[in-house]
C-alpha cells in the first residue's frame, strides 16, 4: 500500500474543507464521493493537482466497476497533469503520487478494452492520503 501524508488541521476544519473530505473519502475507498469533493474544491480553485486527483478518483471508481478503457486514459492524463506540479503540492509528494498512478496503470494491459475483460480489483494497489 502506498501512503502519502497531508498536513492536518483540526477535525472541524476538515469537515468543512472539500479537500479534506475528499481525502477522507479516498482513504475509505469511496472514490465516487472523493471525486465529488475534489470537484467541489475545483470549482473554487482550478489547479492541475485537483484535476489529476479528480481523474485518479474517477479511474479507480471505474476500475472497481469493471471498466478499463476510460481508466487507462484518465490515469495517463492524471500523470501528465502532475508532471507540471512542484515536488510537494497540498502536502503531497508528487513523485510518489505519480509512482502510485504508474503502478495502477501497470495493472491494465495495453490491449485490454472495456467489454473484453477487466482488471481484478484486488490486484489494484491501494493508497492512503492523510494527516499522519
Amino acid at each position: 500500500m502506498f501512503a502519502f501524508w497531508l498536513a492536518g488541521g483540526n477535525k472541524h476544519e476538515a469537515m468543512n474543507d472539500p479537500f479534506a473530505r475528499a481525502i477522507a473519502h479516498f482513504n475509505a475507498e469511496d472514490y465516487r464521493a472523493a471525486l465529488l469533493a475534489f470537484e467541489e474544491r475545483w470549482h473554487a480553485e482550478r489547479s492541475d493537482l485537483l484535476r489529476a486527483l479528480i481523474q485518479l478518483s474517477n479511474a479507480l471508481n471505474q476500475l472497481r466497476l469493471g471498466l478499463v478503457t476510460a481508466p487507462r486514459r484518465s490515469l495517463d492524463s492524471a500523470n501528465m497533469l502532475l508532471a507540471g506540479c512542484p515536488p510537494r503540492c497540498e502536502g503531497l509528494d508528487i513523485a510518489a503520487l505519480r509512482a502510485y498512478i504508474a503502478s495502477v496503470r501497470a495493472c491494465i494491459p495495453d490491449g485490454l478494452e472495456t467489454g473484453a475483460g477487466r482488471v481484478e480489483w484486488q490486484a489494484v494497489p491501494k493508497m492512503q492520503l492523510g494527516g499522519g
